[in-house]
């Protein structure tokens, strides 16, 4: 419901602007879908390998603002907030080396929940092709856009329900990463766009997680490629 209000709120404020511009401020909402990535954890007993661990589906949502340059109307620059949340959920998986249960010869593990929340903030260069030109669209109905940047990635995982971790304790992760992405913008009124986009992205996370035996810091290490479809509005001024 927030997310819903905040998309209609920024539509009322933003759609008095003039039609043709270039500045732009966008609100989106989608799915993400992370895909499954060995997870590494330095436990006190010694290193395992959690084998193909899969994420949960999540709700996808931001914002970005920007602006096309005047000179050169098809590229710009956008700064973009983004998140999403790919739980990691009960489940059996393969780990090589030092299991929970003890022992280093690897065999079976289990992750239980844990929670991993991610914020991403980048500046994006922004390429777009303007069709369907007319006097009251100069940029054009139709735009077909594509779009990189280097996020900065925040990543905070929290152990849930785990025996191997200290439960609620949690980690944050900085960490650079790389977004690239596409999509398709369709004027609705005179300075709305409606769009809808796809978005890889990809970082490496390592938090410091407190074993639950021990309480001593446990690192442990992902990686997050996850794709994204969205949908969003766009108002131009």
């Amino acid at each position: 419901m927030r997310i819903v209000t905040f998309i209609l709120v920024a539509c009322l404020v933003l759609t008095a602007s003039p039609a043709s511009a270039e500045w732009f401020a966008d609100v989106y909402v989608g799915q993400s879908f992370t895909e499954k990535s060995d997870v590494t954890v330095h436990s006190p007993a010694g290193l395992g390998i959690f084998r193909d661990v899969e994420f949960d589906r999540s709700l996808a949502y931001g914002g970005r603002v920007g602006r096309y340059f005047d000179g050169a109307p098809f590229v710009g620059l956008g700064v973009d907030l983004f998140t999403f949340s790919p739980r990691i959920g009960p489940q059996r998986v393969r780990v090589d080396g030092c299991v929970p249960s003890g022992g280093c010869g690897g065999g079976q593990g289990g992750t239980n929940k844990l929670d991993v929340d991610v914020i991403a903030l980048s500046v994006d260069l922004m390429l777009r092709l303007p069709l369907l030109k007319t006097e009251q669209a100069p940029w054009g109905l139709l735009q077909p856009y594509i779009a990189a940047g280097v996020p900065l990635f925040v990543t905070t995982v929290t152990p849930r329900t785990t025996a191997q971790f200290r439960n609620h304790e949690d980690d944050t992760d900085y960490s650079f990463g790389y977004k690239v992405a596409g999509g398709l913008a369709f004027q609705v009124a005179s300075n709305l766009m409606l769009f809808g986009e796809y978005r890889l992205t990809h970082v490496e996370s390592a938090v410091e997680l407190r074993d639950a035996a021990t309480r001593h810091h446990t690192p442990v290490r992902m990686d997050l490629d996850t794709q994204s479809v969205l949908l969003g509005l766009s108002v131009r001024w």
